[in-house]
C-alpha cells in the first residue's frame, strides 16, 4: 500500500516526538535521515524499526542499571545521612549546654561584679567616714596640744608666783620674828626699870607660861 505525502508527515512527527521523550539517548547520534518523496511506492520501514528497537532496549537497560545502583546506594546515603543527622544533634546539644554555661557564667560575673562595686562603694564610704573622723581627732589632737601648751605656761606662771610668795613669806617670817623679838627685848627693858632686882635670865621668847612656870614650846 502506497503512504501519501501527509501520512509520511506525520510519521516523521512521531519519529521526531519519540526521539524527544528518550531518556538517556546519546544527543551526539544523529537523527534518523528520512527522504520524504513524493512517490507513490511505500518505503522500507523495517531498518528503522529494528534501530529504535535497539535503542529502545539500551534506554531500557541503562535505566534499569542506574535505578539499581541508586537503589543499592541508597542505604548507605541514608546511614550517612543519619550519622551526619545525629552528630547535628550532638553538636546542637553541647552548643546549647556551652552557651547555657556561658550565660550562667556570665551572670555569676555580672553578680560578683555587681557586690564588689557595692563593698567597693560602702568601703569607700566608711574611708572617707573615717577620714573625717581622723581629721577631726587631729583638730582636736592640736587643740588639745595648743591648751596643754597653755596650761604649763601657765604652770610656770604660778610655779613663779607660789615661788615668790614662798619668798615673801619667808621674808615676813623674819620680820614678824624680829618684831617679837624687837617687842620682847622692850618689855623685858621696861621690866627691869620697874623691878630692877628681878632676875630675867630664865626670860625666853620661845618659851611659854604654863601653870605659873616659863616652858619650851615646840616649833
Amino acid at each position: 500500500m502506497a503512504m501519501s505525502h501527509e501520512d509520511m508527515l506525520k510519521r516523521a512527527r512521531q519519529l521526531k516526538k519519540q526521539k524527544t521523550i528518550t531518556i538517556g539517548a546519546s544527543p551526539s547520534s544523529p537523527p534518523p535521515h528520512i527522504e520524504f518523496h513524493e512517490e507513490t511506492s511505500e518505503p522500507d520501514l523495517e531498518p528503522l524499526t529494528r534501530k529504535f528497537k535497539s535503542r529502545g532496549r539500551k534506554i531500557v537497560e541503562a535505566t534499569s542499571q542506574h535505578s539499581t545502583s541508586q537503589i543499592q546506594l541508597a542505604p548507605h546515603i541514608l546511614a550517612n545521612l543519619h550519622k551526619a543527622e545525629a552528630s547535628s544533634f550532638m553538636l546542637m546539644d553541647q552548643f546549647t549546654h556551652l552557651s547555657t554555661q556561658k550565660s550562667l557564667d556570665l551572670e555569676q560575673k555580672e553578680q560578683s561584679f555587681v557586690l564588689s562595686q557595692t563593698e567597693n562603694s560602702r568601703l569607700a564610704a566608711e574611708v572617707i567616714e573615717l577620714t573625717t573622723q581622723v581629721k577631726k581627732k587631729d583638730e582636736l589632737l592640736v587643740d588639745l596640744n595648743n591648751q596643754l601648751k597653755a596650761l604649763e605656761a601657765e604652770k610656770q606662771s604660778w610655779n613663779l608666783k607660789e615661788k615668790n610668795l614662798l619668798n615673801s613669806s619667808e621674808l615676813l617670817k623674819d620680820q614678824i620674828g624680829s618684831s617679837l623679838n624687837m617687842g620682847f627685848q622692850l618689855a623685858l627693858d621696861q621690866v627691869r626699870v620697874l623691878c630692877s632686882d628681878a632676875d630675867l635670865s630664865p626670860a625666853d621668847i620661845s618659851k611659854s607660861v604654863v601653870n605659873g612656870e616659863l616652858v619650851e614650846t615646840d616649833d
